[in-house]
């Protein structure tokens, strides 16, 4: 069973007043539209939002433990730039400072997925890229099997998690670490009966990433669930394929190259 993680008082609401006071309402209505509805926005610019972070930390004196709790406290925060300043701390001063373990704290973003507190795909992305994809990489074996086996989870956004948070290592294979490509095509084929369209579009991402390094692997992994996968996922994983390869995917259009 997932651990689950008990909000504590800090100083989290004087971040928000910060963020709305550099908020601009445009950006606001912008990004609204944009992600339809699915999260609420200020309207901050993504160098705002870590500038301002910063300054919060400082103000309020924050560091380890308390610094920690305070990054989960602002994931489970319903605005998006709350959710991403949680993310900007988890980056920026926790993961590199190895303050995060891997068995106690993934632990605590799984419950924070399932219990919806993390239900977009910005949100979801911006974690991925930004700090799953590094902790895999810095983790080991460990982090890559922990984060791989959410693509059994029951909710779609740690599901699409467990895939995507491969990308930033994808594109170097196995020299970002041992065994990279056969996992990602391990948790590519644990999604590819998922049919629903962020899941697909995970696969087709990872896959586009990989395709820099294992083209045939990914080819044949096309072939070979070419009707299960959404058109859209073919298109986006074989992006970088060679012409003969987009052909026989029925894919036309000139390549994309990296």
């Amino acid at each position: 069973m997932a651990t689950r993680y008990h909000p504590r008082v800090l100083p989290s609401h004087d971040l928000s007043r910060r963020l709305r006071a550099v908020a601009d309402a445009n950006k606001r209505a912008w990004w609204e539209r944009y992600l339809k509805g699915a999260i609420p926005f200020y309207g901050v610019p993504m160098a705002a939002i870590r500038r301002t972070v910063h300054e919060w930390i400082a103000a309020h004196g924050l560091e380890g433990e308390a610094l920690r709790h305070a990054a989960f406290d602002l994931l489970r925060m319903p605005v998006a730039e709350e959710k991403l300043a949680g993310i900007s701390v988890l980056q920026e001063v926790l993961l590199p400072a190895g303050m995060l373990d891997v068995a106690r704290d993934l632990d605590v973003i799984a419950t924070a997925f399932d219990e919806g507190a993390i239900a977009d795909w910005n949100t979801t992305d911006w974690l991925c890229i930004r700090v799953l994809g590094p902790w895999i990489e810095a983790g080991g074996d460990d982090a890559a099997a922990r984060i791989a086996g959410w693509v059994g989870a029951p909710g779609l956004w740690r599901r699409r998690a467990g895939v995507v948070s491969f990308v930033p290592l994808a594109a170097r294979g196995d020299a970002a670490m041992p065994r990279l490509v056969d996992t990602v095509v391990q948790v590519c084929e644990a999604t590819v009966q998922d049919q629903e369209r962020f899941a697909q579009t995970a696969i087709g991402w990872v896959l586009r990433e990989l395709s820099d390094v294992a083209p045939d692997r990914v080819f044949a992994f096309l072939m070979a669930h070419e009707e299960t996968l959404s058109r859209e996922a073919v298109r986006m994983a074989a992006a970088r394929l060679s012409e003969e390869q987009r052909a026989a995917l029925g894919i036309r259009g000139k390549r994309r190259r990296r």
